[in-house]
């Protein structure tokens, strides 16, 4: 069936694209000389909030006002699309989010206060993310297949830690417990540091999250990243398997973070920030540093793309969420 509303979308992000190829190079001005809030949905400190504020920094030579890091963290990224949902739509205020926010809410969550179509404007694609799954270092473990192998013959081995249910990382466990025919225990945590220490402790057998969770303490020897969910072996882990390699060729996961504005923010703002972040972007500094932390920095995106990236997520995840049968309020 055909929805008005998309379309109306799909045309305003059309143009919104077009516009954004051919925005100024000289130092851009916001809307008025207020600052400009970069909204997070995590706390200080975290690998996202270190990435904003990398941008954030370098956002200072685009524009001529100040742009300040704003954490909203709280409610898997629901208070702060629900607070870039009721911002002025002047240009003033942005949000980089997960794919979580836009795909894996609206099918988890009975009281959802926004509506990802039509509550926001994307404005670019920033950095890809790459989910890993880890062990103990300490363990026997040295592939995949060895760590399957002990979890079907002890439930211990069999418990598998995530940040928090209702994410992606909470689907991407529930899909590899399902095909590698384990019967794995899925095991919430509240946050990645919680759960990195029960892992160190032998209190779970394995844990899934965002490589950057456990790349300090894999290059430590800590932690045994034994597979990532990226087509290809990423920079930052040159000797760690895909999924693929490892024998699970449908455990390619596409995420990341994008930006996005509230609806109705007009096209010229969209395309000031669309071109900054690119030309931030570019900065050979600026994405070392990015991968540094564990993300794939992206030359940025068009809104357009932004759009088609939203769709073919949610026509991936909606039958592994609905499989799972969860939800929340």
């Amino acid at each position: 069936m055909s929805h008005p509303s998309f379309h109306l979308n799909r045309r305003k992000a059309i143009a919104l694209s077009a516009a954004a190829l051919a925005a100024a190079q000289a130092p851009l001005a916001l809307a008025s000389n207020v600052p400009a809030r970069f909204i997070v949905p995590f706390p200080a400190g975290g690998a996202a909030d270190v990435m904003a504020r990398v941008i954030v920094d370098a956002l200072k030579d685009e524009f001529t006002q100040p742009v300040i890091v704003d954490n909203r963290p709280g409610a898997s990224t629901r208070v702060a699309a629900e607070t870039l949902k009721n911002a002025a739509p002047d240009g003033n205020t942005v949000l980089m989010t997960l794919m979580d926010t836009m795909v894996i809410a609206p099918l988890v969550y009975n009281n959802l206060r926004y509506n990802p179509e039509k509550d926001f404007t994307p404005i670019t694609s920033v950095a890809e993310l790459t989910y890993g799954i880890a062990v103990n270092a300490s363990s026997p473990y040295k592939t995949l297949a060895d760590y399957v192998k002990a979890a079907k013959a002890d439930r211990q081995v069999a418990a598998l830690g995530v940040s928090g249910l209702g994410s992606v990382l909470h689907f991407v466990a529930y899909d590899f417990t399902r095909q590698s025919g384990a019967d794995m225990s899925i095991i919430p945590f509240q946050g990645g540091p919680v759960m990195v220490t029960n892992l160190m402790g032998n209190q779970i057998g394995s844990a899934v999250d965002g490589i950057g969770v456990f790349l300090e303490h894999h290059r430590n020897k800590k932690l045994r990243i034994l597979a990532v969910s990226s087509k290809q072996r990423v920079s930052q882990l040159p000797d760690v398997p895909t999924f693929t390699e490892s024998g699970y060729p449908s455990l390619v996961v596409e995420s990341g973070y994008s930006l996005y504005a509230p609806a109705n923010t007009a096209a010229n703002h969209i395309n000031r920030w669309n071109a900054a972040i690119r030309k931030v972007l570019a900065r050979p500094e600026v994405r070392q540093k990015i991968e540094t932390i564990g993300y794939v920095p992206l030359a940025g995106t068009t809104p357009e793309e932004v759009m088609q990236l939203r769709q073919r997520l949610s026509a991936h995840w909606t039958p592994i969420v609905k499989a799972t049968g969860y939800k929340s309020d």
